[in-house]
This record gives C-alpha cells, structure tokens and sequence, in this order.
C-alpha cells in the first residue's frame, strides 16, 4: 500500500515553478499507479496549469478505469492540451471508457463541441471488431451534419445496446 504521506508529497511536488520536480513528481506517482489515481483525481479541480497538465498526464498514462469519469470531464475542457492528454488516458483505459463517454455524449454535454471532437478521437482509436458495429452509429453522428442533436440519440442507442 502506497505511503498517503509521500503521495501527498509528490501531488505538491505538481505546482512547484521547477519543471525537473514538477516531472519527476509525476513519474513517481505514474509508478505508484492505481494507488495515486484517487489523489490525483481529487486534485484535478483545484489544479491549474503545469499542476494540472502533470496531473492528467499522470492519469493519462497510469490508464486506471477508475480515473474514466473524470478524465471524460476533461474532455471539455478550453485547454487543447488538457483534453488531448484526457483522450489519451481513456483509450490507454480501452473498453471501460466507453461507458463513461457514451454517458456524457447522451446528455446535454454534447453540446460541446470540445467533448464531441474528443470523444470521437477516443470512440474511433477504441473501436475493434467487437466494438464496430456497437460504435458505428455514434461515429457517424460525431461525422455528421447536425452533431448537437444527433449524437445525444445515438450515444443512447449504443448504451442500451452495450449493456452500459
């Protein structure tokens, strides 16, 4: 079990103006893995800037399920890299993901068209034979002409047809 303390330690570690600590702060709750996702998820709303961009490349890279709600979040979010390095993690997360991003593309979130770019570059990576057909009709309405109104139905759809 990891040490809350040194946890703790390394998440202050995220905002110190010193890019190599900032860096070697993440790399060492990269490697604790799963047992930091839970602190570095609870920082994401307080974190700004470097803190926060260390904090999701963390998540992105560790690919716990458990982070899939908030890096979804994040897939709105005005920063690119930000919502870049959010994808990121939930393909690295792979089928438990889709669940998540499914559920925000069928509510009114889907209006974003931040979140409907991202979670198409995430629907698309993640897609796979067993998943093809499932997704296809979610693909096409992020493609389409009329995405606010489209996607929401189809993300439905997949749900209902998913067992999410």
């Amino acid at each position: 079990m990891a040490d809350t303390n040194f946890i703790n330690q390394q998440l202050e570690l995220l905002k110190d103006p010193d890019g190599l600590k900032r860096q070697s702060a993440r790399l060492e709750l990269e490697d604790l893995g799963s047992a930091s996702v839970p602190y570095l998820v609870a920082k994401l709303d307080e974190y700004q800037g470097e803190a926060l961009w260390e904090s999701v490349k963390a998540l992105s890279r560790i690919g716990d399920a458990a982070s899939a709600p908030a890096l979804v979040k994040l897939l709105s979010h005005e920063v690119s890299d930000i919502r870049w390095l959010a994808s990121l993690g939930l393909i690295k997360i792979g089928r438990e993901a889709v669940g998540p991003v499914l559920r925000a593309l069928s509510l009114s979130d889907a209006r974003s068209p931040f979140l409907r770019e991202e979670a198409h570059h995430v629907l698309t990576s993640l897609r796979d034979k067993a998943l093809k057909d499932d997704l296809s009709g979610v693909i096409s309405a992020l493609e389409s002409n009329s995405p606010r109104s489209a996607v929401p139905v189809a993300a439905e759809e997949a749900l209902l047809k998913l067992k999410l």
